[in-house]
């Protein structure tokens, strides 16, 4: 309903008015009457109805005078003149006051009510547009985060050039200084402080942090979370003074480090950008926070790092300590855990003093983790099980942010890698070594070499030797030697065959050097043997030893 306020001197007026007004069905309540201007001036300010009804001849105040303070008052309040001088002045006087209407009396109940129902329609319709107009702003209100986080991206993705455009957009949210200087807050051993807790409690520690910055800057900077626990602050200075702006960007540094610390309890390393004059350029101050906020990496946690900080940073490739990983990786496939753990600090330690960029070192890293699934699965590692570079293996690398956290995963790594190596090699060892002597017994009459068998079975020569020695208590050459001893054995026992020609069929090119193997192995010459079996001297065993 619409609140309707009727001012005139005579009584009867105001009755009439009432009635006409009743009967005209608008959604319209008549909420008082006053009988001159002043006291419709106080009426209304208590009141604020949505139309008056004013006469103009009234003692004291008049309805034009009255109609002004109103209006002044209630701009959006709409006032009907009703007189009995049909008079040019007064109609000008009513338009320019803003009156809405101009009736002359008497007024007929068809033409008041064609007026009212006008005038509400004209309400009805601007109430409608400002309630919009509020859903509207409430609606970009509930927005602005989502709105500056958009232009934050926007900002420090360099995708606007547009220095115009930019200005429109920060002043619509609010600043009246452009942005220059971004700094980069990195929540300090994050994985390790959330590793226990649920999504929810970690997004709780990220929004503290969040909102704990923006209480600290109000609407003076532009603040926003970004992925995983870092948070950009984009900061603009009316000193335009390099040297000083550096300073006051280090001293707000400080200020969030300070706060996080003694309200939240937590750590925080921030990286600063330089100082860009041009809104358009911000991006370039963001990429070089992000690049002095990744040397925690090698300062350590809890910094304050300006871009102009590390100019240690090295250019040029990383000298790969590859001495290193070859022991590393010969102790991975001799089992030795210990050594293996020695070798991998020491080959860590050389990799970070080259204080290369931390995506370098971490794709040195990788390149370990390929080099090292190898090496395992040569020490005995089930190839179907092995986790070293499936996908949570890498996240938990893109993860790490220290030089302890590399460090602390690595080791992890290696150790339930070989945890699972050392498993699995008991009947892993005995399968690849019954699956060699196999190899060995079809192949004994050609010059079949060590390298040869190792390769058959996948393993390296040196590692093949050695668990073949730990398997079966001797070496290659000499089970090599006894298959071929035990096949010219059974051969002899045919006198057809002629030792040269026995020598032949068991592999050895050279029958002399065949007939002393054979002497070495048996205590006697191939003939002597051919002998003592024939004149009953030597009994044969019932049994094949080649067989078994």
């Amino acid at each position: 309903m619409h609140k309707l306020l009727i001012v005139d001197d005579e009584e009867i007026e105001r009755k009439a008015l009432q009635v006409i007004i009743e009967k005209s069905s608008q959604p319209i309540r008549v909420v008082a009457e006053a009988g001159d201007g002043g006291s419709a001036c106080r009426i209304a300010a208590a009141e604020k109805p949505d139309i008056i009804l004013m006469d103009i001849r009234m003692p004291g105040m008049n309805g034009i005078d009255a109609a002004k303070r109103i209006h002044a008052a209630l701009p959006e309040t709409s006032i009907i003149i009703l007189t009995a001088f049909d008079e040019l002045s007064y109609t000008k006087e009513a338009i320019r006051i803003g009156a809405v209407e101009y009736l002359l009396k008497p007024v007929r109940p068809a033409d008041i009510t064609a007026v009212l129902q006008s005038t509400c329609a004209k309400i009805a319709g601007r109430k409608a547009k400002i309630e919009e107009e509020e859903q509207l702003r409430a609606s970009v209100a509930a927005a602005l985060p989502f709105i500056q986080m958009s232009f934050v991206y926007d900002l420090i993705s360099g995708a606007i050039y547009d220095s115009e455009i930019l200005r429109e957009r920060y002043h619509f949210l609010g600043l009246s200084i452009a942005p220059s200087v971004a700094l980069v807050a990195d929540i300090d051993n994050f994985r390790q402080l959330t590793m226990q807790g649920s999504e929810l409690d970690k997004q709780v520690i990220k929004q503290k942090v969040y909102q704990l910055i923006v209480k600290l800057f109000g609407t003076d900077s532009l603040v926003t979370p970004l992925g995983s626990d870092n948070v950009i602050i984009l900061l603009g200075f009316l000193e335009t003074a390099r040297e000083k702006v550096e300073q006051l960007a280090r001293q707000q540094a400080k200020r969030i480090r300070d706060a996080v610390a003694s309200e939240l309890g937590l750590s925080v390393t921030i990286g600063i950008g330089n100082y860009y004059a041009d809104i358009c350029d911000i991006h370039k101050s963001y990429v070089e926070a992000l690049a002095a906020k990744r040397q925690r990496f090698y300062l350590g946690d809890n910094q304050i790092i300006h871009i102009k900080d590390i100019p240690h940073l090295q250019e040029g490739p990383l000298q790969y300590p590859f001495q290193y990983e070859r022991v590393l990786l010969e102790q991975v496939r001799c089992g030795n855990r210990v050594q293996a753990k020695e070798a991998l600090v020491l080959l860590l330690k050389e990799i970070f003093s080259s204080h290369a960029n931390m995506d370098i070192v971490k794709a040195c890293i990788l390149e370990l983790l390929i080099v090292l699934s190898r090496a395992v699965v040569e020490g005995g590692s089930n190839l179907d099980k092995l986790t070293l570079l499936d996908l949570n293996c890498l996240e938990e690398l893109q993860r790490c942010t220290s030089q302890e956290e590399i460090e602390l995963w690595l080791t992890g790594v290696l150790e339930k890698t070989m945890d699972h190596m050392l498993e699995n090699r008991a009947s892993m060892n005995v399968r690849v070594i019954h699956k060699a002597c196999e190899y060995i017994t079809k192949n004994y009459n050609r010059n079949i070499s060590l390298e040869e068998v190792a390769q058959t079975v996948h393993l390296s020569p040196f590692y093949f030797s050695r668990l073949f020695k730990q398997e079966r208590g001797y070496n290659f050459v000499d089970f090599l030697t006894k298959v071929r001893i035990e096949k010219a054995k059974k051969m002899l026992q045919n006198s057809d065959y002629t030792a040269i020609c026995i020598a032949a069929e068991v592999g050895y090119k050279d029958a002399s050097y065949f007939s002393r193997v054979f002497r070495y192995a048996v205590g006697m010459t191939p003939n002597q043997y051919r002998h003592a079996v024939q004149s009953g001297q030597l009994l044969l065993p019932t049994g094949c030893p080649e067989s078994n």
